[in-house]
């Protein structure tokens, strides 16, 4: 919009003189607008979906290698990605719909956990979805769970529940390292390892939101 300075009023028109006065009239491009300039979600947490992309980037290219070292061929790697993919899906989903995000992202790690020990127990029960898949995802969730905690707490706040059954899935590990059923077993320590740390974590930091959510749920 212009604005002659001399009659002090703001013309919307793209004539060059003023009406009133006939002084040249000049732009004011520089005039503060009324209307604030909000963030859309992008733009507020911009350095979390950097984080979080490159961690995805980082898991895929890790496990990709690992499947190759270990038997030469890629398998179940490829599931690993394809679960880091649906998870992209259902984080841009989730981030339409903050309040059920928590609940997609759980909700998506237990089909991709069901659907690779279906496909394990159905191509001759090879123990990778065991051995690898479930360490590899719970490690990814309770990162991307706990990167939640800096940067959305309100969403971590409300579904601090599955953060914990999260944390504790990343527990079953030890039932097959107790069973002696893995022949590589870093995986499920680094991810039984993570999960007790997250759990002492959340105990400490946040056991009054999990108490909250408790009486909350269960009305106890």
């Amino acid at each position: 919009m212009k604005k002659c300075y001399k009659c002090n009023v703001s013309i919307n028109s793209n004539i060059s003189k003023c009406p009133l006065c006939k002084s040249n009239i000049e732009d004011n491009a520089n005039e503060e607008s009324v209307f604030p300039i909000i963030p859309n979600l992008y733009m507020k947490h911009k350095l979390f979906y950097k984080c979080l992309l490159f961690i995805s980037i980082l898991s895929s290219v890790l496990c990709i290698i690992i499947n190759y070292l270990v038997s030469d061929k890629i398998s179940w790697a490829c599931f690993v990605v394809a679960g880091i993919i649906s998870f992209w899906i259902t984080f841009v989903i989730g981030v339409k719909n903050r309040n059920n995000f928590m609940r997609l992202l759980f909700a998506e790690m237990i089909l991709i956990l069901i659907a690779s020990i279906i496909w394990d127990y159905f191509t001759g029960w090879h123990f990778w979805s065991i051995t690898f898949v479930l360490p590899f995802l719970c490690i990814s969730y309770i990162s991307t769970l706990f990167f939640l905690r800096i940067f959305l707490k309100n969403i971590f706040k409300d579904h601090i529940i599955y953060i914990y059954i999260n944390c504790l899935i990343g527990l079953i590990p030890l039932y097959f390292i107790f069973k002696d059923f893995l022949s590589i077993k870093w995986p499920s320590i680094v991810c039984i390892t993570i999960s007790i740390l997250a759990i002492l974590a959340l105990a400490i930091f946040n056991h009054k939101q999990m108490k909250n959510e408790l009486e909350r749920r269960l009305h106890i």
